[in-house]
């Protein structure tokens, strides 16, 4: 027959007590939190806890990402939309231009405006948001638009030209993992959505301001002569006509898709985050039913574990001839 020491009988009623202290401070806390496993380590759910607030974790960050994405889609949206606004007044002086009633001296009037609906285009295409330029690629701390010459003339804004920035990363399609199953394109390089527009405004102010630009068609080079007056009057003529098609071809084929485009990447990034937000719901709700004390039982528990606790503290005390001061 084994026999239990008195030393051992006084170590278990410790031991006791002290699983009855932590029983009363867990339902307790349940009580006042609402929570039943605070920890991981609190349930045998932990491996699963761990889980779904990794889940959660990566849910959230992703969150961030489409509303910073969002913000710059929205962004780019309204800089598309500036850029087709200036088309369509470059259209506009181009038509009245090409009218053979304007002299020569009207045309030039007329070139003023178009160098600085020029001037804002370049300025759209080198846009910048949150210290980074939109529309640069990969290379996305430098303008994708410098300012070069022209041969002819020396000065003046005739003798400005917009060359887009060819070095590398600059023509990248930049792309972003929004969820673990979506990326989109965040933007695309400056030269497939302006490089038309500004060759097109660049060639309409030459033209209307007297200069030829070289070569006839396509990206300037940056040669070019002057007009002479009257023999070149229909030349001048036909060179703002080109300008219209060229400008045609910039909103319809680049700045229009352009947006069409921004606007289904705008539409993905909301149905991506409606589907994060479903299912950060499921995972809260599986969290809610494994972390999440019941009221009713939690007190229930409480209750029967400060019974408990007041009974061990009475035995202990006759046991050991001890006083509840002493566990204070």
């Amino acid at each position: 027959m084994t026999r239990t020491s008195e030393i051992q009988s006084q170590r278990q009623l410790v031991a006791q007590t002290l699983e009855n202290r932590r029983r009363v401070l867990k339902y307790a806390n349940e009580v006042s939190s609402g929570v039943k496993a605070a920890l991981p380590s609190d349930t045998v759910d932990g491996g699963t806890i761990a889980r779904y607030r990794q889940t959660l974790d990566k849910i959230d960050a992703y969150t961030t990402t489409i509303s910073r994405t969002k913000s710059l889609m929205t962004f780019q949206d309204d800089v598309l939309s500036q850029a087709n606004d200036l088309l369509i007044r470059a259209k506009e002086i181009a038509q009245q231009g090409a009218n053979e009633s304007v002299n020569q001296v009207a045309r030039q009037h007329l070139a003023e405006e178009v160098y600085q609906v020029r001037d804002h285009m370049v300025s759209l295409a080198n846009s910048t948001y949150q210290g980074r330029f939109v529309f640069g690629g990969a290379d996305d701390d430098d303008p994708p638009y410098d300012e070069a010459a022209y041969t002819e003339p020396a000065s003046g804004e005739a003798a400005k030209r917009y060359v887009f920035d060819n070095e590398a990363g600059t023509s990248t399609t930049r792309t972003l993992a929004v969820t673990d199953d979506l990326s989109i394109s965040i933007l695309t390089p400056a030269n497939q959505v302006f490089g038309t527009a500004i060759e097109a405004l660049e060639r309409l102010g030459r033209s209307l301001g007297g200069y030829a630009t070289t070569p006839a068609s396509g990206t300037p080079d940056g040669g070019g002569a002057a007009y002479t007056f009257p023999t070149d009057y229909k030349q001048q003529t036909a060179d703002i006509l080109k300008t219209i098609d060229m400008i045609n071809d910039a909103r319809d084929n680049d700045i229009l898709p352009e947006r069409v485009s921004v606007g289904g990447r705008l539409r993905r990034l909301e149905t991506g985050e409606s589907l994060l937000a479903l299912t950060k719901n499921s995972a809260l709700e599986v969290l809610s039913r494994i972390q999440d004390a019941d009221e009713t039982e939690s007190a229930a528990n409480l209750a029967q574990a400060q019974t408990a606790l007041q009974a061990s503290y009475s035995v202990t005390a006759k046991v050991l001839r001890l006083t509840i001061l002493d566990y204070i």
